[in-house]
């Protein structure tokens, strides 16, 4: 078990997670591990919530309001979905460089 400082986030949070974890200090941090949390401790049956650690402040992110029958499946949602932000915001600073 990982011993670092945790955040609870609903999925409709996740642009939040990204601004204020993933890219804290306007930096974005690449040592990201996606994970899934067992949603009741000692009970994998009970399924996974999406979660990320990012190491270098020593931080775990868990998304709430999401539960997967599969660890792979949580995982593979939580990548996914930084992955989106992370296009959509290099989208949006081309586009403003472009409109100046």
């Amino acid at each position: 078990m990982i011993s670092a400082t945790t955040f609870c986030y609903g999925a409709n949070q996740i642009a939040a997670v990204y601004d204020e974890h993933v890219c804290a200090g306007g930096r974005v941090d690449t040592e990201i591990e996606y994970m899934a949390r067992e949603r009741e401790h000692g009970t994998p049956s009970s399924g996974y919530r999406p979660a990320l650690y990012l190491p270098g402040n020593n931080r775990l992110v868990v998304i709430t309001d999401q539960c997967f029958g599969r660890e792979s499946n949580a995982r593979a949602w939580i990548a996914d979905q930084i992955r989106l932000i992370a296009i959509a915001r290099k989208r949006q600073k081309e586009s403003q460089s472009c409109a100046n």
